[in-house]
């Protein structure tokens, strides 16, 4: 990188906004509670000017935001915004008139990290490699020489929606995705049925540690789940390396480990030992700088 540039991470819980240095590092950031946002001219409104406290000397000539939808370069409308409803229906052009001074760029969130790590992080040097992010949500990119793997519609790598359990009407339960059995939302919600409205998915995994019965049920059952999904997701693309981030990971480093442990299990036995999980180089920040990575990796192909 040769010039500053301002990141935009759009997420489910926060909203991160950062100048992003020459060195590919965070100089200055702030962040905000998505969910406090009622509307959208209220959430672009306020991002703007956390972008004008972050860059007070208007370094930065490009933004890139980073938002959880589908996106490929023909999108027009945000659509399935199912993670933030605020945001659906809301047309691009209106999104870059918000931010006057600046080119705008965009893409989906975990594209935009998973760009910066194939690239200038964990896979740099990989031709092909998979990175998954496991937070709020959960999502995947490809990335395969050189380019992200979009699919026609802008859906690839939705691996959220994995169906990887059935319906139960006896139980009362739909259709059990990857993102419902194993978010960072999943887990919230299981730490609140077993220990009240107050847990969380941190105190979960607290209570793990201290070897609590029903915790540590739950986090090997996510791990079942979790490495289940991943050996599908290998056996069927076949990439040279998976990056997995997010808070969930972020966090809790050692699941990396106990879910390359499963995933062999599950594996061909001509694949055991050749793709190994690997867990983010830029960490927590990689949302907010690989928001300012595309844009300048995107102005550069203009």
């Amino acid at each position: 990188m040769n010039e500053y540039v301002i990141g935009v991470d759009i997420g489910a819980t926060n909203i991160r906004v950062g100048l992003i240095g020459k060195e590919l590092s965070v100089i200055r950031m702030e962040t905000a509670v998505t969910r406090s946002f009622k509307t959208a001219d209220d959430m672009f409104s306020e991002i703007f000017r956390m972008a004008e406290r972050v860059d007070p000397q208007k370094n930065a000539k490009k933004i890139g935001i980073a938002l959880p939808v589908p996106w490929n370069e023909q999108t027009q409308v945000i659509k399935d915004a199912d993670n933030i409803p605020v945001l659906d229906g809301i047309r691009i052009e209106y999104i870059q008139s918000c931010f006057p001074g600046l080119e705008v760029y965009f893409d989906n969130d975990v594209n935009a990290a998973g760009l910066l790590e194939a690239e200038q992080g964990a896979a740099a040097g990989k031709s092909y490699s998979i990175y998954m992010t496991v937070s709020t949500g959960i999502g995947m990119s490809v990335y395969y020489n050189g380019q992200m793997i979009r699919g026609d519609n802008g859906y690839a790598g939705e691996a959220g929606r994995m169906i990887i359990g059935q319906a139960s009407e006896e139980k009362g339960t739909k259709e059990m995705t990857l993102e419902s059995l194993c978010s960072g939302r999943a887990l919230d919600a299981r730490s609140k049925l077993i220990y009240g409205e107050s847990a969380d998915a941190e105190y979960l995994f607290e209570k793990f540690k201290d070897k609590e019965k029903m915790a540590v049920k739950v986090i090997y059952d996510w791990i079942e789940h979790f490495s289940s999904a991943v050996a599908s997701i290998v056996q069927l693309m076949d990439p040279v390396a998976i990056v997995l981030g997010g808070a969930v990971i972020c966090c809790n480093p050692w699941l990396i480990d106990e879910i390359n442990h499963k995933m062999k299990e599950k594996l061909y036995a001509n694949l055991r030992g050749k793709i190994k999980l690997g867990i983010c180089e830029f960490g927590g920040e990689a949302g907010v700088i690989g928001a300012g990575y595309m844009a300048l990796n995107q102005a550069k192909k203009q």
